[in-house]
């Protein structure tokens, strides 16, 4: 999660550190929130030991421009409960919290219609919990690509939707014939919301 708020840091001195008289590189954020769901699939331990897909929340802010091309960051989390405790160990639910930083390509449509490619890279934290008790956590990575579609209402606010793509790298303390499936997924994910400029 370190090298994550290092590029939120150094993309801010970038962003303030610019000329006025730079015309290429924008400054003009925008916020997005949206409802996301996590199907997991393949054999590991999420795609096996819960119910798919998990459900949650995701925020997102892009905040600096060069051409066509995007970059911002995003904050998501999500649910998704046991339903192997076999596998899942006696837990009822993992959460899923991550940051992540992407870069996105504009392509206009129209005038209300605009669809965006992007790729994505974060930091990823699972907790598992039973009741109000904590049971432990895993940390790791995700990298990600996507595509946005943002349907344009008036000036301030666009309906956003996004389908995507995850894969995640966890570190979990395991024997060797278990690294595969403890600290490896993937996940198709999707998501609509509003988009606020």
């Amino acid at each position: 999660m370190n090298k994550i708020y290092f590029l939120l840091i150094l993309s801010t001195s970038l962003v303030f550190g610019q000329e006025k008289n730079e015309n290429r590189l924008i400054f003009n954020p925008n916020f997005t929130i949206s409802f996301v769901t996590n199907n997991y699939f393949g054999d590991n331990y999420l795609a096996k030991g819960h119910k798919d897909p998990g459900y949650g929340f995701q925020m997102r802010s892009d905040w600096l421009y060069f051409n066509k091309f995007g970059f911002g960051f995003g904050v998501e989390k999500s649910t998704q409960k046991v339903s192997d405790f076999a596998i899942g160990g006696n837990i009822q639910k993992t959460n899923s919290n991550s940051i992540f930083c992407f870069l996105t390509y504009n392509f206009n449509i129209n005038q209300k219609l605009s669809l965006n490619p992007e790729v994505n890279f974060g930091g990823i934290e699972l907790r598992q919990k039973s009741g109000g008790k904590f049971y432990g956590q895993q940390n790791g990575q995700r990298f990600g690509s996507g595509l946005n579609i943002n349907y344009k209402i008036n000036k301030t606010f666009s309906i956003f939707s996004n389908v995507g793509y995850s894969i995640y790298r966890l570190k979990t303390n395991t024997s060797d014939e278990f690294i595969n499936y403890f600290n490896r997924a993937n996940s198709i994910n999707f998501s609509i919301g509003i988009k606020l400029k």
